[in-house]
């Protein structure tokens, strides 16, 4: 961009496109273009834009395609003062409200793994945090210093900006199970493919391939309105990240296969509670330590998810299909195709030979493979 003098205008000559310039009037805009430049990159207030995305799939899409992804503890926050009053889609969730206040958060955190992008060890970056008390909705990203997160970033204005601020854009991770996160992460020889689908992978080791019969105690003990159930903490942001067919299969493979029992117990309790069709991972948490198991519990969680599974099977086979626990309300034909892979991957026989009945009848899954295939138990 070049500014004119009036004075100039008559030495523009419009075939030849020339501009005569003053050479004062040239080096006193160049050093105001500096100024203003410098003044946005010094205020980052202006130049990050506060993001909401109204679905989570396009916040899933933000999250995959982040330039820097990294696992860190949060060492320092400060709020700059910064304030923007930002308008909220509905379908954001939280306060039916048409505006929210979002307060600009500077953070610093210490790495502890690159996953994409440079490697570095800390890193300073911006989120747009709710910081007005109360709020009843999604879960907000809640940067305490000591926790520790997998952070997604992209630059904005000059600044690294996580790719989302309201409502969260992370994958919280409990600080006791950053060591064994990392070490299943070194020891991976699977990270040939996607290091997004790597890292869950090792976040699901870390979590249950070291479970201690006190840790699987304390945490059914500690919820006594849902007795004797195990509660994995951060499962709808890695449904949402990996797609719910990824995340069963995993929990799947190990409520069957660990070598750890407590850890198949855990594991177990979490599939038969959160994925439909799978009553007979009750029966499996019971093998794996009737002495951590009571006989009544699993019992009782068997013949209650049953009946449930039963009505299931009765909306399956009329096409009321309830796959929107999965997706919210935007189900699309690629939805529908993986929601009908979890529920025809299902452990009980039945429910697997109903969704496979159903998913014969739909373009977009009749060719799922595990309708295919030899049954496993």
């Amino acid at each position: 961009m070049v500014g004119i003098r009036s004075a100039d205008r008559h030495f523009f000559d419009r075939s030849a496109v020339i501009y005569r310039v003053n050479s004062v009037s040239h080096l006193l805009y160049g050093i105001l273009a500096g100024v203003v430049l410098s003044a946005a990159q010094e205020s980052p207030g202006l130049a990050i834009r506060p993001v909401i995305y109204a679905m989570d799939e396009e916040a899933a899409r933000a999250m995959k395609s982040a330039p820097v992804i990294l696992l860190a503890e949060v060492a320092e926050v400060t709020l700059p003062g910064d304030v923007r009053l930002v308008e909220k889609p509905p379908e954001a969730g939280g306060p039916m409200t048409p505006t929210i206040p979002l307060h600009l958060a500077r953070i610093r955190a210490n790495v502890w793994l690159t996953i994409r992008g440079p490697v570095r060890t800390s890193v300073e970056f911006y989120s747009w945090v709710w910081a007005s008390g109360k709020h009843g909705g999604p879960r907000l990203f809640n940067p305490v210093p000591g926790s520790s997160h997998v952070i997604f970033l992209r630059q904005d204005g000059g600044y690294l900006h996580t790719v989302g601020d309201y409502p969260s854009y992370d994958i919280e991770v409990r600080s006791r199970l950053v060591p064994a996160l990392l070490s299943a992460w070194h020891s991976s020889h699977e990270r040939a493919g996607d290091p997004l689908t790597d890292l869950i992978a090792s976040r699901f080791r870390a979590e249950f391939d070291n479970l201690s019969a006190a840790q699987l105690d304390a945490e059914f003990s500690g919820h006594s309105t849902i007795p004797k159930e195990y509660y994995l903490r951060d499962l709808p942001d890695l449904v949402r990240l990996a797609g719910p067919f990824f995340v069963v299969t995993q929990l799947d493979n190990i409520c069957r296969e660990s070598t750890n029992r407590f850890g198949r117990i855990a594991a177990c309790t979490v599939t038969a509670g959160e994925f439909p069709g799978r009553c007979l991972a009750y029966r499996l948490a019971q093998e794996a330590g009737p002495e951590e198991i009571e006989s009544s519990f699993a019992t009782g969680a068997f013949s209650s998810c049953e009946a449930q599974t039963k009505a299931l099977i009765r909306d399956l086979r009329s096409d009321d299909l309830p796959l929107r626990g999965f997706y919210g309300w935007n189900i699309t034909a690629e939805h529908r195709r993986e929601a009908m892979r979890v529920y025809a991957s299902a452990m009980d026989s039945e429910f697997h030979r109903a969704a496979c009945e159903v998913a014969a009848r739909m373009p977009e899954a009749r060719d799922i493979e595990e309708c295919s295939v030899a049954r496993q138990r």
